[in-house]
């Protein structure tokens, strides 16, 4: 649990397009998103951006082989992110985000006083 809000200019922006389910010819759902138009944008600096955190395990091991890990030189990105969205922006499991180019699926909300703790896993 975060004790202290984190500033402004440590959130980075990203593109939610949020699903939504239709039916394919057999009249089965089928999960569906518009990435052309997406349903929110959210600038680098603002209050709807997410703050990336140091990635925790999901595993009982205690050890990932991907993630994202703050290096000397930068946030270093790769297969799972977890980040600490603080705004009201509506977004549920299995909506996508593009960040930096790069498609990720929400994964996990944990919900805390304050702020949303998100998991994000990328699509191949």
């Amino acid at each position: 649990m975060l004790t202290r809000t984190t500033p402004l200019a440590w959130r980075r922006g990203f593109t939610l397009h949020r699903r939504t389910q239709t039916t394919d010819c057999y009249g089965d759902p089928v999960n569906t998103y518009d990435m052309e138009h997406p349903d929110v944008t959210a600038q680098d600096g603002t209050e709807d951006g997410i703050c990336w955190q140091n990635l925790r395990t999901w595993q009982s091991s205690n050890t990932l082989s991907s993630g994202a890990k703050v290096e000397p030189y930068g946030e270093h990105c790769s297969g799972i992110l977890e980040g600490v969205l603080y705004g009201t922006l509506s977004l549920s499991v299995f909506d996508r985000l593009v960040i930096d180019g790069a498609v990720y699926e929400v994964r996990g909300i944990q919900r805390w006083l304050g702020y949303r703790k998100l998991q994000l896993q990328r699509l191949r």
